[in-house]
C-alpha cells in the first residue's frame, strides 16, 4: 500500500482509465460523469479491492466519487485510520432513523399474501451465512438480499437504493434462480419491472407463485432500521414467520469496521456499527413483541458456529420442516453465491472461507483494541446472554 498521495492518485487514474476504456482522466472528474454505471463500478470495486486488499462496497463510488478523493480516503483509513471516537448518543440517532423512515399509516394492497420467512438482525451479525445455510434446504427458497420490504414500488426502491449505486442485484440474482435466466436477461426484467413501476406487493406475490412450493426467505438486514417496514410485514403477509439472528456486539462493531462499512452507512465508523447494532435489535424486539411466540424465534451466531447441526435441526422445527444435512455444508451446491457485474451479495468474508468457521467464537469477548459501549448497548447484550462486555 503506498502512502503518498500524489502516487496514490497516479495508480487509481490507471484502474480509473481501464475500467472506463478512458485515456484521458483527471483526478477531480467523478466516475459518473465519465460514463461508469453501477456495473463498471462493481469492475472497479473489485480492482481496487484486489490491489489494495481492503474491502470496499459500491456506496463509496457515491460517497468518494473522484480519485482524488479516494485517494484522500485511503490514506486516511490506512495510515493510522480513525482517530478514537466519543459515545454515541442512542437518541440523536433514533431520530436520525426516525426521519429518514418516517411513520405511515400502512394498509395491504390486496389479500394478504402466503407467509414468508423474514431472517432480521442487524449488520454484520452472520445472516449472510445463515442465508445460504438456509438456501441449502430443498422446502426452502433463500435469494441475497431483496430490499423490497421497505419500499412500496420499484420506482421507489430505485430512488431509495441510489439509482443503482446500492444494489447489490439480489432481485436479479432471485429471478436468474426462479427463471432460468441469465444476468443480462434477469438485468432486463428487472428494468422492465422498473418501468411499469410494479408495486413490490405484486413482485412479493410473483415471486412466491415462482418459488412454490418452496418458502421464501427474505433476509435484509436494512429492514429492522425502518419500524414501518417490519410493520408491512404484517400487514402484506398472513401470518409470517421470524427468525431473529444475534449475536455479540463487540465482534459486530469489530467487523463493521474491518469491512468499512462506513461506506455504506455514514457516520464515525464505531458509533454506526454499535448503534445499527443497538437499534435494529432495539425495533426487532419491538416488533416482535406483539407477534404469538409461534411465529418467531431467537437464535445466536455464536450457537449456530458452536453446533450448526442441533441449531439447524431447531430452526427446522420452527418451519414446520425436515431436517435436511445439506443445511451445514454451505460451501456446497448452488446457493446464490456467485458475483453479478463484480458484486458479490451479503458478506464477502463468507467467500474467503470454505468451510464454517468456528474460530470466531473467540471474539465474543472484549478485546484490548475495543473501545467502550453506551449502557443501553450493553443492556440489550446481557438480556441475550452476552458476557465479556
Amino acid at each position: 500500500m503506498v502512502n503518498n498521495l500524489e502516487t496514490l492518485e497516479h495508480e487509481l487514474l490507471a484502474i480509473w482509465r481501464e475500467v472506463l476504456d478512458i485515456e484521458e482522466l483527471g483526478p477531480e472528474e467523478k466516475f459518473t460523469e465519465r460514463g461508469g454505471t453501477p456495473e463498471h463500478g462493481g469492475r472497479l470495486i473489485e480492482k481496487l479491492e484486489q490491489r489494495f486488499q481492503l474491502i470496499l462496497h459500491l456506496p463509496w463510488l457515491v460517497a468518494a466519487p473522484t480519485v482524488k478523493e479516494q485517494a484522500q480516503w485511503l490514506l486516511y483509513r490506512c495510515f493510522p485510520g480513525p482517530p478514537a471516537e466519543e459515545l454515541a448518543q442512542p437518541q440523536a440517532w433514533r431520530d436520525a432513523f426516525a426521519q429518514r423512515f418516517p411513520e405511515q399509516a400502512e394498509e395491504a394492497p390486496g389479500a394478504p399474501l402466503p407467509p414468508v420467512v423474514f431472517l432480521l438482525s442487524a449488520a454484520r451479525t452472520g445472516s449472510t451465512l445463515l442465508r445460504i445455510m438456509l438456501a441449502g434446504h430443498s422446502r426452502l427458497f433463500s435469494p441475497p438480499e431483496l430490499e423490497l420490504l421497505l419500499f412500496r414500488d420499484m420506482q421507489s426502491r430505485r430512488n431509495g437504493l441510489m439509482d443503482g449505486w446500492s444494489d447489490f442485484k439480489g432481485l436479479e440474482r432471485a429471478l436468474m434462480e426462479l427463471r432460468g435466466l441469465d444476468e443480462a436477461q434477469a438485468g432486463r426484467e428487472v428494468a422492465r419491472l422498473l418501468e411499469s413501476n410494479c408495486s413490490t406487493y405484486d413482485l412479493y406475490s410473483q415471486l412466491q407463485e415462482l418459488c412454490a412450493p418452496r418458502l421464501l426467505v427474505d433476509k435484509s438486514p436494512s429492514y429492522p432500521l425502518s419500524r414501518p417496514a417490519l410493520r408491512r410485514a404484517e400487514v402484506w403477509f398472513r401470518k409470517p414467520l421470524y427468525i431473529h439472528l444475534v449475536r455479540h456486539p463487540l465482534p459486530c462493531i469489530r467487523s463493521w469496521t474491518a469491512c468499512n462499512f462506513d461506506q455504506v452507512l455514514y457516520g464515525p465508523p464505531r458509533q454506526a456499527a454499535e448503534m445499527d447494532w443497538l437499534l435494529s435489535n432495539e425495533n426487532i424486539l419491538e416488533h416482535l413483541s406483539g407477534v404469538e411466540s409461534t411465529r418467531r424465534t431467537l437464535i445466536r451466531y455464536e450457537d449456530i458456529l458452536s453446533s450448526p447441526a442441533e441449531q439447524m435441526a431447531r430452526l427446522c422445527n420452527f418451519l414446520g420442516l425436515d431436517y435436511e444435512e445439506s443445511l451445514i455444508d454451505p460451501y456446497q451446491g448452488q446457493r446464490m453465491t456467485e458475483r453479478l457485474s463484480g458484486l458479490v451479495s451479503g458478506d464477502k468474508m463468507f467467500y474467503k472461507k470454505s468451510s464454517i468457521d468456528a474460530s470466531a467464537l473467540q471474539g465474543a469477548r472484549r478485546l484490548a483494541e475495543d473501545g467502550p459501549i453506551t449502557d443501553e448497548t450493553r443492556e440489550m447484550a446481557q438480556s441475550f446472554g452476552y458476557e465479556h462486555l
